[in-house]
């Protein structure tokens, strides 16, 4: 079975349900930033950018590139982007396991069907509203820009550290008023990963990852929730550890806020 569109399709293998986008055109090569992160400007909206990826598809460390660039450099205007990437599970069975790879990602990925979009990878998300394929920055920073224009609420978030426990801290969320048919939702993020790669479609490379969903949980407004950063996985480098938190629509899916901290200095 395919599925082919004018500039990008997506291939869906059969009998095991899994899609990787393959490019009819040659993407812009993009080099992973450098140098210090980029702050947005003072007053920026929030804008998150969900990617799907998985280390078992060779078409998603552009992707993964991509999203390091967007929440590097904040390119575009009025928007401060917080990216935050799932890793799936559903290309561990060709060759190479994603150390991050979880059934809880891939269940996200397709809670995201009324973008009418199905589930391939590297899938990009804007703000709940928009999806393209994750390598396209040109077409995702329109997106971003497109999200800006759209109502948002503001998100508080409240980081306590926990006396005499050096990896746990209390983490309350405060939104804005919003309708009741809605989710607030608090991910644990790795800000950095990686792997050097033995097996499968992207043997032999080294991959960088950024803000990496270590887990997703739904909390209550403005209540406590205790967070326990988790030990960092395949951060040779060394990484940090933040949190992001935003509220989303559970019919429409469209992500009406959203915020990033800190968890620590």
């Amino acid at each position: 079975m395919a599925r082919v569109g004018i500039a990008v399709g997506a291939v869906i293998l059969a009998g095991i349900g899994l899609a990787c986008a393959v490019h009819t055109w040659v993407p812009r090569a993009e080099a992973a930033p450098s140098g210090p992160p980029v702050a947005a400007a003072p007053g920026s909206t929030p804008i998150l950018v969900e990617l799907f990826t998985s280390e078992g598809c060779s078409s998603c460390p552009p992707a993964d590139t991509v999203a390091t660039r967007l929440g590097h450099t904040q390119p575009v205007a009025g928007a401060r982007v917080i990216v935050l990437a799932h890793h799936v599970d559903y290309w561990d069975r060709l060759g190479w396991t994603d150390p991050w790879s979880s059934s809880a990602a891939a269940a996200r990925q397709r809670a995201y069907a009324p973008l009418k979009s199905g589930s391939y990878t590297p899938q990009a998300v804007i703000d709940g509203r928009a999806e393209m394929v994750g390598s396209r920055g040109p077409a995702i920073e329109l997106a971003i820009a497109n999200a800006v224009k759209e109502a948002h609420v503001a998100v508080t978030i409240e980081v306590v550290p926990i006396a005499n426990e050096k990896s746990a801290f209390d983490v309350t969320v405060k939104p804005g008023a919003v309708p009741p048919d809605t989710d607030v939702v608090l991910a644990v993020v790795q800000d950095r990963g990686r792997v050097a790669v033995p097996r499968g479609e992207n043997s032999g490379q080294t991959l960088d990852h950024t803000a990496i969903a270590r887990s997703l949980t739904t909390v209550s407004a403005g209540a406590k929730t205790r967070v326990t950063v988790p030990a960092a996985t395949n951060a040779p480098d060394g990484t940090s550890f933040s949190v992001v938190a935003f509220v989303q629509e559970r019919t429409s899916r469209k992500i009406l806020g959203s915020n990033a901290a800190p968890l620590g200095k």
